[in-house]
């Protein structure tokens, strides 16, 4: 029993390592372009992308999508360019971040973010609890912060901004516990092609990548300094 225990756990973290690099790569991608689109390193080229954001922001939606449903058509290395691209076009879309907010903000919220992706993180991989029983929640919890942030666009409630910036935070800390678990599970589990392998560790990368995403800009939104 601890011999098969022991397989299963050298299989799982060799998985999540591949998880884990493609998704720090992703970071170090987007932390890159967003750096050298930033107002205050390149700021023609920043004013000249502005009016594009949103253009930017709707390719990466398709990315998302196609990544999520053709993943199994596609090579690792087509899905491997697939998510290098959207790191990048994450980095220019998170690059006006450097305009509204102090660089000094900026990183102390991205250490506070990556904190508390890491906490959640362990506790997904040691928790004996079954966390795929809070997989209809969390989607619906998902779901509903995706509409109030739609209704708030036209709302502009700052204080319904602050409570859906909480809900937000506390649903993708407890999303990245969910998501670690289940890829470790699968991690543990696995009986697929070395390909199949490399292109689920992708997706688990872009999971993870969004998840801590979306807490560093959840966090950033309560607890970001903005220049005078």
């Amino acid at each position: 029993m601890n011999y098969h225990n022991n397989q299963y756990m050298v299989m799982a973290e060799g998985f999540m390592s591949r998880v884990y690099a493609w998704m720090t790569a992703g970071l170090c991608v987007t932390a890159s372009v967003a750096y050298y689109l930033s107002p205050t390193v390149n700021h023609d080229l920043f004013m000249q992308l502005t009016p594009y954001i949103m253009v930017f922001g709707l390719f990466q939606l398709g990315i998302v999508f196609y990544f999520s449903m053709a993943w199994k058509s596609l090579s690792s290395t087509s899905l491997a360019a697939l998510f290098l691209v959207y790191s990048a076009l994450m980095g220019v879309t998170l690059s006006p971040l450097a305009y509204m907010y102090t660089g000094e903000s900026i990183f102390q919220i991205f250490l506070l973010a990556a904190a508390m992706f890491g906490v959640m993180a362990i506790y997904g991989s040691v928790t004996k609890s079954d966390l795929s029983s809070m997989s209809n929640i969390l989607l619906m919890g998902l779901l509903g912060i995706i509409f109030a942030q739609f209704i708030n666009i036209f709302w502009q409630n700052a204080q319904f901004d602050i409570i859906t910036s909480c809900i937000g935070v506390g649903l993708f800390a407890v999303l990245t516990a969910y998501d670690v678990q289940k890829l470790r599970n699968f991690g543990a589990q696995a009986v697929a092609s070395q390909d199949d392998i490399d292109k689920i560790a992708l997706l688990g990368a872009l999971t993870l990548y969004l998840d801590i995403i979306n807490l560093f800009l959840y966090l950033i939104r309560l607890f970001g300094k903005k220049k005078d």
